[in-house]
Protein backbone atom coordinates (compact mmCIF):
# COMPACT_ATOMS: atom_id res chain seq x y z
CA UNK A 1 0.00 0.00 0.00
CA UNK A 2 2.87 2.69 1.00
CA UNK A 3 4.03 2.20 -2.94
CA UNK A 4 0.69 2.03 -4.37
CA UNK A 5 -0.44 4.90 -2.40
CA UNK A 6 2.11 7.69 -0.34
CA UNK A 7 2.44 11.17 -1.87
CA UNK A 8 5.80 11.90 0.48
CA UNK A 9 7.03 14.62 -1.86
CA UNK A 10 3.50 16.21 -1.82
CA UNK A 11 2.75 15.04 2.20
CA UNK A 12 5.89 17.21 3.17
CA UNK A 13 4.88 20.62 1.04
CA UNK A 14 1.58 20.26 2.29
CA UNK A 15 1.84 23.47 4.63
CA UNK A 16 3.19 25.99 1.90
CA UNK A 17 0.81 24.20 -1.41
CA UNK A 18 -1.70 26.53 -1.06
CA UNK A 19 0.73 29.12 -2.39
CA UNK A 20 1.30 26.98 -5.64
CA UNK A 21 -1.80 25.93 -6.09
CA UNK A 22 -5.79 26.12 -5.19
CA UNK A 23 -6.60 24.30 -2.11
CA UNK A 24 -9.78 22.39 -2.51
CA UNK A 25 -10.33 18.80 -2.94
CA UNK A 26 -13.04 18.94 -5.04
CA UNK A 27 -10.47 20.95 -7.82
CA UNK A 28 -10.69 18.30 -9.82
CA UNK A 29 -12.02 18.65 -13.23
CA UNK A 30 -13.77 15.02 -14.50
CA UNK A 31 -12.85 13.02 -17.28
CA UNK A 32 -14.82 14.22 -20.37
CA UNK A 33 -13.71 18.23 -19.38
CA UNK A 34 -10.52 17.05 -19.53
CA UNK A 35 -10.93 15.38 -23.00
CA UNK A 36 -12.54 18.96 -24.03
CA UNK A 37 -9.63 20.60 -22.75
CA UNK A 38 -7.27 18.35 -25.26
CA UNK A 39 -5.60 16.28 -22.67
CA UNK A 40 -4.25 13.29 -23.15
CA UNK A 41 -4.61 10.80 -20.30
CA UNK A 42 -1.59 9.14 -19.75
CA UNK A 43 -1.83 6.03 -17.11
CA UNK A 44 1.34 6.60 -14.39
CA UNK A 45 1.69 4.28 -11.25
CA UNK A 46 3.61 6.56 -9.60
CA UNK A 47 1.02 7.79 -7.05
CA UNK A 48 2.39 11.05 -6.90
CA UNK A 49 1.74 12.04 -10.04
CA UNK A 50 -1.74 11.01 -10.07
CA UNK A 51 -3.91 14.10 -11.34
CA UNK A 52 -0.70 16.16 -12.49
CA UNK A 53 -0.88 17.21 -15.40
CA UNK A 54 1.18 19.63 -17.91
CA UNK A 55 -0.47 21.30 -21.16
CA UNK A 56 -1.91 18.77 -22.84
CA UNK A 57 -1.41 15.87 -20.71
CA UNK A 58 -3.13 14.67 -17.46
CA UNK A 59 -1.74 11.71 -14.99
CA UNK A 60 -3.87 9.38 -13.99
CA UNK A 61 -3.12 6.47 -11.67
CA UNK A 62 -5.49 3.57 -12.05
CA UNK A 63 -7.93 2.24 -9.58
CA UNK A 64 -6.79 -0.63 -8.09
CA UNK A 65 -9.74 -3.62 -8.24
CA UNK A 66 -8.88 -4.01 -4.43
CA UNK A 67 -9.95 -0.39 -3.65
CA UNK A 68 -13.34 -1.46 -4.78
CA UNK A 69 -13.96 -4.01 -2.80
CA UNK A 70 -15.96 -4.16 0.58
CA UNK A 71 -13.82 -7.06 1.87
CA UNK A 72 -10.12 -5.69 1.40
CA UNK A 73 -11.70 -1.90 3.19
CA UNK A 74 -12.68 -4.14 6.04
CA UNK A 75 -9.96 -5.91 6.24
CA UNK A 76 -7.34 -3.78 5.45
CA UNK A 77 -8.24 -0.64 5.65
CA UNK A 78 -10.43 -0.25 8.99
CA UNK A 79 -10.46 2.80 10.90
CA UNK A 80 -7.55 2.07 12.72
CA UNK A 81 -5.27 1.54 9.64
CA UNK A 82 -2.71 3.86 8.64
CA UNK A 83 -3.49 3.63 5.21
CA UNK A 84 -6.51 4.48 5.62
CA UNK A 85 -6.41 8.18 5.41
CA UNK A 86 -4.14 7.91 2.11
CA UNK A 87 -7.07 5.40 0.14
CA UNK A 88 -9.61 7.19 1.20
CA UNK A 89 -8.50 10.51 -0.46
CA UNK A 90 -7.18 8.43 -3.27
CA UNK A 91 -10.68 6.48 -3.92
CA UNK A 92 -12.55 10.22 -3.38
CA UNK A 93 -10.85 11.49 -6.29
CA UNK A 94 -12.15 8.84 -8.90
CA UNK A 95 -15.07 9.92 -7.05
CA UNK A 96 -14.72 13.72 -8.86
CA UNK A 97 -13.21 11.87 -11.94
CA UNK A 98 -15.97 10.07 -12.79
CA UNK A 99 -19.33 12.14 -12.23
CA UNK A 100 -21.07 10.73 -15.35
CA UNK A 101 -21.75 7.98 -17.54
CA UNK A 102 -19.53 9.07 -19.85
CA UNK A 103 -16.43 9.49 -17.48
CA UNK A 104 -17.15 6.01 -16.91
CA UNK A 105 -17.12 5.00 -20.38
CA UNK A 106 -13.83 6.67 -20.76
CA UNK A 107 -12.06 5.86 -17.44
CA UNK A 108 -13.28 1.62 -18.98
CA UNK A 109 -11.39 2.59 -22.73
CA UNK A 110 -8.84 3.80 -21.13
CA UNK A 111 -8.18 1.29 -18.72
CA UNK A 112 -8.45 3.14 -15.32
CA UNK A 113 -10.88 1.33 -13.80
CA UNK A 114 -10.93 -2.70 -13.67
CA UNK A 115 -11.98 -4.24 -16.45
CA UNK A 116 -15.52 -5.80 -15.83
CA UNK A 117 -18.94 -7.21 -17.30
CA UNK A 118 -20.40 -6.87 -14.17
CA UNK A 119 -19.70 -3.76 -12.96
CA UNK A 120 -22.33 -0.81 -14.13
CA UNK A 121 -21.98 2.76 -14.00
CA UNK A 122 -24.91 2.74 -10.97
CA UNK A 123 -23.04 -0.02 -9.29
CA UNK A 124 -19.54 2.24 -9.79
CA UNK A 125 -21.34 5.51 -8.40
CA UNK A 126 -23.31 3.64 -5.57
CA UNK A 127 -19.66 2.89 -4.38
CA UNK A 128 -17.94 5.96 -4.89
CA UNK A 129 -20.94 8.58 -3.51
CA UNK A 130 -20.10 7.68 0.30
CA UNK A 131 -16.11 8.48 -0.61
CA UNK A 132 -17.64 11.92 -2.61
CA UNK A 133 -19.14 13.50 1.00
CA UNK A 134 -15.81 12.53 3.01
CA UNK A 135 -13.94 15.69 4.61
CA UNK A 136 -10.65 16.95 4.28
CA UNK A 137 -10.19 16.14 8.32
CA UNK A 138 -10.30 11.61 7.50
CA UNK A 139 -7.99 11.98 4.27
CA UNK A 140 -3.93 12.81 3.90
CA UNK A 141 -2.76 16.01 3.75
CA UNK A 142 -2.14 15.43 -0.23
CA UNK A 143 -5.72 15.11 -0.56
CA UNK A 144 -6.69 18.08 0.74
CA UNK A 145 -5.59 19.17 -2.74
CA UNK A 146 -7.34 18.23 -5.81
CA UNK A 147 -5.69 18.12 -9.48
CA UNK A 148 -2.24 19.81 -9.77
CA UNK A 149 -0.23 22.15 -12.88
CA UNK A 150 3.51 20.27 -13.05
CA UNK A 151 5.02 23.41 -13.33
CA UNK A 152 3.80 25.06 -10.91
CA UNK A 153 5.07 21.88 -8.42
CA UNK A 154 8.46 22.08 -9.97
CA UNK A 155 8.31 25.91 -8.36
CA UNK A 156 7.32 24.68 -5.38
CA UNK A 157 10.18 22.16 -5.19
CA UNK A 158 12.76 24.75 -5.79
CA UNK A 159 11.70 27.76 -2.94
CA UNK A 160 10.45 24.66 -0.52
CA UNK A 161 13.27 22.24 -1.62
CA UNK A 162 11.46 18.99 0.44
CA UNK A 163 14.01 16.71 1.84
CA UNK A 164 12.49 13.39 1.05
CA UNK A 165 14.75 10.15 1.62
CA UNK A 166 15.89 8.75 -1.67
CA UNK A 167 15.15 12.12 -3.76
CA UNK A 168 18.88 13.00 -4.27
CA UNK A 169 20.71 15.06 -7.25
CA UNK A 170 20.28 18.48 -8.90
CA UNK A 171 17.45 17.56 -10.94
CA UNK A 172 15.47 16.30 -8.42
CA UNK A 173 16.15 20.03 -6.40
CA UNK A 174 15.11 21.60 -9.58
CA UNK A 175 11.90 19.75 -10.53
CA UNK A 176 9.26 17.83 -9.11
CA UNK A 177 9.10 15.43 -11.69
CA UNK A 178 12.07 15.65 -14.82
CA UNK A 179 10.72 16.12 -18.29
CA UNK A 180 13.19 16.48 -20.11
CA UNK A 181 15.08 13.80 -21.98
CA UNK A 182 16.69 15.66 -24.47
CA UNK A 183 18.94 19.00 -23.89
CA UNK A 184 16.21 20.98 -26.64
CA UNK A 185 13.60 20.16 -24.12
CA UNK A 186 15.63 21.56 -21.52
CA UNK A 187 16.64 24.86 -22.98
CA UNK A 188 13.09 25.36 -24.14
CA UNK A 189 12.17 25.58 -20.43
CA UNK A 190 14.53 28.16 -19.56
CA UNK A 191 15.29 30.07 -22.64
CA UNK A 192 11.95 32.29 -21.99
CA UNK A 193 12.85 33.49 -18.45
CA UNK A 194 16.43 33.52 -19.43
CA UNK A 195 15.51 35.73 -22.59
CA UNK A 196 13.62 37.99 -20.06
CA UNK A 197 16.22 38.77 -17.39
CA UNK A 198 18.73 39.56 -20.01
CA UNK A 199 16.46 41.77 -21.60
CA UNK A 200 15.45 43.49 -18.54
CA UNK A 201 18.82 43.91 -17.41
CA UNK A 202 19.71 45.54 -20.57
CA UNK A 203 16.90 48.05 -20.56
CA UNK A 204 17.51 48.78 -16.65
CA UNK A 205 21.62 49.49 -17.46
CA UNK A 206 20.78 51.60 -20.63
CA UNK A 207 18.42 53.71 -18.74
CA UNK A 208 20.46 54.22 -15.85
CA UNK A 209 23.65 55.60 -18.42
CA UNK A 210 21.28 57.51 -19.59
CA UNK A 211 20.32 58.97 -16.85
CA UNK A 212 23.62 59.69 -14.97
CA UNK A 213 24.90 61.17 -18.76
CA UNK A 214 21.70 63.64 -18.14
CA UNK A 215 22.34 64.67 -14.87
CA UNK A 216 25.83 65.38 -12.71
CA UNK A 217 27.21 62.89 -10.29
CA UNK A 218 27.17 65.01 -7.69
CA UNK A 219 23.60 66.12 -7.90
CA UNK A 220 22.26 62.61 -7.16
CA UNK A 221 24.48 61.17 -5.30
CA UNK A 222 22.30 57.95 -4.30
CA UNK A 223 21.35 57.15 -7.63
CA UNK A 224 24.84 56.81 -8.66
CA UNK A 225 25.24 54.62 -5.97
CA UNK A 226 22.22 52.33 -7.00
CA UNK A 227 23.67 52.59 -10.38
CA UNK A 228 27.02 51.84 -9.29
CA UNK A 229 25.90 48.03 -7.46
CA UNK A 230 23.66 47.27 -9.85
CA UNK A 231 26.06 47.17 -12.73
CA UNK A 232 28.42 45.15 -10.34
CA UNK A 233 25.99 43.06 -9.79
CA UNK A 234 24.90 42.47 -13.47
CA UNK A 235 28.50 41.53 -14.30
CA UNK A 236 28.89 39.19 -11.65
CA UNK A 237 26.08 37.30 -12.54
CA UNK A 238 27.06 37.21 -16.43
CA UNK A 239 30.47 35.83 -15.45
CA UNK A 240 28.87 33.37 -12.81
CA UNK A 241 26.59 32.25 -15.42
Amino acid sequence: LPDELDCPVLDMMYPHLHLFSRKSSSHIDPIHEHKAKGRVICITEDPGLHLVWYYDTIFIKPLPPQLLSYTFWNGFLKSSSIYRPVALGYVRSYAHLIRHRSDFLIAQAENLIPASTTMTYGDFARFTEKFRHISDASVSPRWKFGQFRLSRLNWAVRFLQPKVPGRRGLMRRLFYRERFWETRHFIQEFAAPLIFIFAASSLILAAMQVVLAARPDATWPAFVAVSTWFSVAVIIALVAW
